[in-house]
């Protein structure tokens, strides 16, 4: 799959996901103001969704350039995944050097003494 492709399912994912969430928004909401989306306010919120999907589109670029997907839906995916992906790249970036699996140790299997 050509990067770019993938970078635009991926995009398209984060969007889908911005898009329900809004609709999710408009429909628990009172009174629903597009001047003032979220409490930050309008830029922040648009700043916010171009973050999500331009995550979910660099994600799949690079998914897409590392032959890990091979399709559009893969890609759509990764897109929608991007907070979750995200999320566990940096935990595991994160962990530090001393950081070891714990030892397992060798135990003896019970005996029957009767």
């Amino acid at each position: 799959m050509l990067v770019l492709w993938a970078a635009l399912w991926g995009l398209a994912g984060g969007l889908c996901v911005e898009a329900l969430e809004l609709h999710a928004r408009i429909r628990r909401a009172r009174k629903w103001s597009w001047r003032q989306p979220i409490p930050q306010g309008r830029a922040a919120y648009w700043t916010s969704v171009a973050i999500r999907a331009g995550v979910g589109a660099v994600l799949a670029a690079a998914a897409a350039a590392s032959g890990q997907i091979t399709g559009a839906f893969g890609a759509l995916g990764l897109g929608v995944a991007a907070p979750l992906v995200v999320e566990k790249f940096a935990r595991l970036a994160t962990l530090p050097a001393e950081a070891k699996p714990p030892a397992v140790t060798q135990q003896k299997a019970p005996t029957d003494a009767g």
